[in-house]
């Protein structure tokens, strides 16, 4: 189906083109100069120092999980209402996530949850700034340092968010980023991974190229795997990092708009994307918490049927077939169970035209007062 407003829409144009063509004639197309770039200006656009690239988000977070030393027996805490990916990832490194319940105003981890999982097997905290909303980050990180353990902030869909001042990426451990076509800068598929600890850059590096060590050809000092980002992708990336700003101001903007126009209708739609006051959203999408499923259900249909593309809340992680097989059940979480089952998304990219929102917005309306659909 050709939507009218589909979910996520790249903007890209002659200045990437030309970007790639560019490494097409230099006749080095592996991960090069361009990647050296991307990483260094990823680093300054997340106040960080050093980032390193692979080539997606979930590559990042495996490496960043082996580089930390999580393996087998050791076990993940984290959220259950993300993309699966995020949990994946600790599945690959060998360890078992643990999933702790969601603050239902945020969607996001909670510190007060996190400590009511934590056992002696936990080796880390994996958090998710879910649709580029900041996780409550300072008691997270105090939980941890009481107990010894890394945070890892999954911010694949926050780049460029900040918490009380400071950008994501680089207030805990590791942060990791995604840098796929829906993002809010994209390399068409790719990832990076961001730390202030320059050990643990080079511990991923290597890890990311089947463990090499530095400037010692098929010399290898570590388990890796091949997670490397090609200088295709990365001038992509490149020519995209230095429009984010502007991506960001758009996607604020149209966040901001939408809201706005969606007032009174408190009794079908119970939330929208709001900041909390230590956060500054990096909107990833357009996102809308019903009062019952079957409110949502009826926006879906006829948010599809007018064009516009939806999304559930990405997974409720313990209820998709192959953690229900390794003995996960969904309702021990109960918020986020509640909320999966509530909540849809929409586009917000930064081209939405008047058009699109208009389209949005009326067709919200439409569901919430009960007209016909």
């Amino acid at each position: 189906m050709a939507w009218r407003v589909p979910v996520a829409s790249p903007e890209l144009g002659e200045a990437e083109a030309e970007a790639v063509l560019a490494v097409m004639r230099s006749g080095w197309v592996t991960q090069g100069a361009r990647v050296r770039d991307l990483e260094a200006a990823f680093a300054r656009f997340c106040d960080v120092r050093a980032a390193v690239a692979t080539s997606t988000g979930t590559a990042a977070l495996h490496v960043a999980l082996l580089a930390l030393g999580v393996g087998p027996g050791d076990e993940v805490v984290t959220t259950p209402l993300s993309c699966i990916a995020s949990a994946n990832a600790i599945l690959f490194a060998g360890a078992r996530p643990v999933f702790a319940d969601v603050d239902p105003g945020t969607l996001n981890s909670e510190a007060a949850q996190i400590e009511k999982r934590l056992t002696g097997r936990t080796r880390a905290i994996l958090v998710v700034h879910l649709f580029g909303h900041p996780v409550d980050l300072d008691p997270v990180l105090a939980l941890a340092g009481r107990h010894g353990l890394p945070v890892i902030e999954d911010a694949s869909q926050a780049a460029g968010a900040e918490y009380r001042g400071r950008r994501v990426g680089g207030l805990a451990a590791v942060g990791t980023f995604s840098l796929y076509a829906n993002k809010l800068v994209t390399s068409g598929e790719g990832g990076m991974a961001t730390t202030n600890e320059e050990a643990l850059a080079a511990r991923m590096a290597s890890i990311r190229n089947f463990g090499q060590a530095p400037g010692q050809p098929f010399v290898h000092t570590l388990l890796g795997g091949n997670y490397k980002m090609t200088d295709l992708h990365a001038a992509v990336g490149v020519t995209q990092l230095a429009r984010a700003e502007d991506f960001l101001a758009r996607r604020r903007a149209n966040v901001a708009e939408l809201n706005a126009r969606l007032t009174g209708l408190e009794d079908a739609i119970t939330r929208l994307p709001v900041d909390r006051p230590w956060a500054r959203s990096a909107p990833f999408a357009y996102w809308v918490l019903f009062r019952t499923p079957e409110l949502r259900a009826r926006a879906e249909r006829l948010l599809q049927a007018a064009g516009v593309e939806t999304r559930p809340f990405f997974s409720l992680i313990p209820a998709q077939a192959p953690y229900r097989a390794l003995g996960f059940d969904p309702a021990a979480t109960p918020a986020a169970a509640d909320v999966f089952a509530r909540g849809l998304y929409v586009s917000n990219s930064p081209g939405l035209e008047a058009g699109d929102k208009d389209l949005i917005v009326d067709t919200l309306r439409r569901a919430a007062q009960g007209g016909a659909g």
